[in-house]
C-alpha cells in the first residue's frame, strides 16, 4: 500500500472508524492491557488498549466497555510494550541478497514493517525497467514498501560505465507512474555542490513533485558545502561518522540516518552527539540499516538489532524508539500514516517483553498478525521474474593473462622497483586510503605479493550495453586483505555500478574466479589452490537469490568462511570488497574506467596507477 492508497483507504472507512472509536460498532481487534511506548509524549502508557477496524488504529485508551462482535479478535498483551513498527528509512533489499518477496519475509518477524529501499543496485544493472519491475513486486505485499527513486545511475556519469543511464527524464516518469515514493541518496554530492547541470535537473525533478530529497554526503566540507548539499534540497544524509559531522547536518535542518549495518557501524560513533548534550531536541536522529546482509538477518535481526544496539549504548529506550518510528515517518512526511501508534494511523504495531533486548512476541501489519516468536504467519508468494532479469553477466571467457600488469614502455624503475598507487581498505569502513608502494618488475609485468599483503584488483565491464574496448576492464593494486598465496576473490555485487570485481594474487585463480561467475550468472566465490572453495549464486541481477534469507546466509556463511580460510581476517570481509569501485567515496578506488580518487574535499578524478614524480613526494 503507498501513502495515498492508505488515505483513500481510510476516507472509505472513515465513518466506521469514527463509529468504533466512539464504542458504537465492534472492532475487528482489540489488543488488550498492554504498555504502550506513546513516542509523541515520551511517556509509557500503562494497562493500554489498541482498537483496530479496517486496518487502521481507531482508538487508543480503554476498550473495557466497547462492544465484542462475532468477528472481534481480542489480544491479550499480558503487559508486553506495544511499539509502533519499525521504519528503515534508507537500505538497499540488494544487500541482503535475496529478493523483496524474501527479504519481507526475512525481517517482518523482527519487526520492520516499513521500508525505503533505494534500489539503485538492480538499477545500475538494468535501468528504469529495474524501477518498473520492483513496483509490482511490492504489490500485495504485506509491508509497507517506500520505493525510493535512484538518482545516480551511474554514480559519478563520465567515470565509469553502468548497465543503464538514469537522467531526469527517467526520474520525472517514475514520478508520474508512481513507482517510486521519494528520492533515493544523491550520492553525486560533488555534482551537487559544484553544479553539475545533469545532477541539478534530477534534483528539479524531485522538488516539483515535492518528494523527499535524501542525500549521500560524505565530504568534509561541513559549511559551504554541506550547506549548497541542504540548500539544493537534500534532507536527510546517513553518511555521518562522527558525532561533530552529525551535530554539524542536524544544525542545518538535516536529519541524520545514523547508520549500524553488516559491516559500516558508525552509530556508535555518533551517538555522543545525544548522549553528551542531554538537552539536545532529538527530533532530527532516525537509525537505519543501509546494507546488511541476509547472515546478519538470521542472526541478528534487522532494525531492531540496531535499536538494541542504541540502547546498550546509553541512549534512553523510549528515545531509541522513537529514532526507528516517529522521527522516521516525520524525516518521510508520512507521520499521518506510520510511525505511531495512534488513532487513524495504519495498524502496525509489535509486542515486545521489553524495552533491553526488545525480544519480539508478535508483529501486526495493517491489523493483522503476520508473525509471532520469529516465524511468519502468513506466507508470502514468490515473484515470477522475467528472463532478462536473471542474465545479466555478458563477459568474455577470462584467461591468466588477461590480468597481467605491464609495466608501460619508456617507464623508469627506481633501483627499489616500480612505483605504483595501492588501495589501502579498512576493515569495516566504507572509505579507503592512497598508498605509494614499490613493486620490482618481473619480465616486464608487475605481480602480487602474498607475503606484502599485496593483491591485485581488476574491474570488468559485466552490463550487456556496449562500451569500448579500453573501458572493459581496468587494473590496479590492493593491500588490506591478508590473502594467502594463490588466492582469488570474485563478485559480481560492486557498488554501485556492480561491474565484476576480481582481486587476487594468482593470475590463474582470478581468471577461474571469473570464469565461475560467468558461468552460475553471477555471486560470489572463493577461489584457493586451483580449487572453487565456495560460491554463492545471485541470479538476479547478478546480485540476489530467490532463496529464503536462512538459506542464502548459510551461502554466504560458507563464503565468509573461505574467505577467512585463505587467510583474511575480517568480518563480513565481502562488504568492505564491494565498495572498492564505489568512486563517491573517499579516497582510491577503481572503476571499470581506472583508478579514482578523491581527497580533501576535491572533486574527484582519474589518476594513474603510475604516479608522476610530484606525487610521489607528496
Amino acid at each position: 500500500m503507498t501513502y495515498q492508497e492508505f488515505l483513500h483507504h481510510k476516507a472509505k472507512y472513515s465513518s466506521d472508524l469514527a463509529a468504533v472509536a466512539m464504542g458504537h460498532k465492534a472492532a475487528d481487534l482489540i489488543i488488550k492491557k498492554g504498555r504502550l511506548v506513546n513516542v509523541h509524549t515520551g511517556f509509557i502508557e500503562e494497562s493500554c488498549d489498541v482498537i483496530v477496524s479496517h486496518g487502521i488504529i481507531a482508538s487508543v485508551g480503554n476498550a473495557d466497555d466497547y462492544p465484542i462482535g462475532e468477528n472481534t479478535k481480542v489480544v491479550h498483551a499480558q503487559g508486553k510494550y506495544i511499539l509502533p513498527g519499525l521504519i528503515d528509512s534508507h537500505m538497499h533489499v540488494e544487500s541482503s541478497m535475496v529478493d523483496l518477496p524474501s527479504f519481507a519475509a526475512g525481517i517482518l518477524p523482527h519487526g520492520t514493517t516499513t521500508i525505503c529501499p533505494d534500489i539503485h543496485e538492480m538499477t545500475n544493472v538494468f535501468g528504469l525497467r529495474a524501477v518498473e519491475l520492483f513496483h509490482q513486486s511490492a504489490s500485495d505485499l504485506p509491508i509497507n514498501v517506500l520505493t525510493a527513486m535512484p538518482v545516480c545511475v551511474p554514480s559519478i556519469p563520465g567515470m565509469e560505465d553502468a548497465g543503464a543511464v538514469i537522467d531526469d527524464t527517467d526520474v520525472k516518469k517514475a514520478y508520474e507512474k508512481n513507482w517510486v515514493e521519494l528520492q533515493g541518496e544523491q550520492m553525486n554530492f560533488p555534482g551537487v555542490i559544484f553544479g553539475d547541470s545533469g545532477v541539478h535537473a534530477i534534483g528539479a525533478e524531485g522538488l516539483k513533485a515535492g518528494k523527499v530529497m535524501t542525500g549521500h554526503y560524505s565530504s568534509p566540507d561541513l559549511a559551504g558545502g554541506l550547506n549548497a548539499f541542504i540548500a539544493s534540497g537534500m534532507t536527510a544524509c546517513h553518511e555521518s561518522t562522527s558525532a561533530g559531522e552529525a551535530l554539524a547536518k542536524i544544525s542545518r535542518g538535516m536529519y541524520v540516518q545514523q547508520r549500524y549495518g553488516s559491516a559500516w557501524l558508525d552509530l556508535p560513533n555518533l551517538v555522543p552527539a545525544l548522549l553528551d548534550n542531554p538537552d539536545i531536541d532529538s527530533r532530527m536522529f532516525t537509525m537505519v540499516t543501509d546494507d546488511v546482509t541476509p547472515l546478519t538477518i538470521a542472526e541478528d535481526g534487522h532494525l531492531i538489532r540496531v535499536l538494541r544496539e542504541a540502547v546498550r549504548l546509553g541512549v534512553p529506550p523510549v528515545q531509541a524508539v522513537q529514532m526507528v518510528t516517529l522521527n522516521a515517518a516525520q524525516l518521510l512526511e508520512k507521520e499521518r500514516w506510520i510511525g505511531s501508534v495512534a488513532p487513524g494511523r495504519a495498524a502496525d504495531f509489535l509486542l515486545v517483553d521489553n524495552l533491553s533486548d526488545f525480544r519480539v512476541d508478535s508483529v501486526y501489519a495493517g491489523g493483522i498478525c503476520v508473525a509471532r516468536e520469529g516465524q511468519m504467519m502468513i506466507e508470502i508468494p514468490p515473484f515470477d521474474y522475467p528472463d532478462w532479469a536473471l542474465d545479466s553477466v555478458h563477459i568474455q571467457t577470462q584467461k591468466a593473462e588477461d590480468f597481467q600488469i605491464p609495466v608501460p614502455s619508456g617507464l623508469k624503475s627506481s633501483e627499489n622497483g616500480q612505483t605504483v598507487r595501492s588501495i589501502r581498505l579498512i576493515p569495516g569502513m566504507v572509505f579507503t586510503k592512497e598508498e605509494m608502494i614499490e613493486i620490482v618488475p618481473q619480465e616486464g609485468f608487475l605481480e602480487a605479493d602474498a607475503s606484502r599483503d599485496l593483491a591485485k584488483i581488476c574491474m570488468i565491464y559485466r552490463h550487456e550495453k556496449s562500451v569500448p574496448e579500453k573501458d572493459r576492464r581496468a587494473m590496479g593494486f590492493l593491500q588490506g586483505l591478508s590473502l594467502k598465496e594463490n588466492t582469488a576473490y570474485a563478485s559480481t555485487v560492486s557498488h554501485d555500478c556492480h561491474n565484476l570485481l576480481v582481486i587476487g594474487n594468482d593470475n590463474e585463480a582470478m581468471a577461474l574466479a571469473a570464469n565461475e561467475l560467468k558461468a552460475c550468472g553471477g555471486g560470489l566465490v572463493v577461489v584457493h589452490e586451483g580449487e572453487v572453495q565456495a560460491r554463492m549464486s545471485l541470479p538476479f541481477a547478478g546480485l540476489m537469490s530467490l532463496k529464503s534469507v536462512v538459506e542464502a546466509a548459510k551461502e554466504l556463511q560458507a563464503v565468509e568462511k573461505a574467505l577467512i580460510d585463505a587467510g583474511c581476517p575480517h568480518d563480513s570481509a565481502e562488504m568492505t570488497i564491494s565498495l572498492l569501485g564505489l568512486i563517491v567515496l573517499p579516497e582510491l578506488h577503481l572503476s571499470n574506467k581506472g583508478l579514482v580518487k578523491m581527497k580533501d574535499g576535491a572533486p574527484p578524478c582519474f589518476v594513474s596507477l603510475f604516479p608522476s614524480k610530484d606525487e610521489k613526494t607528496n
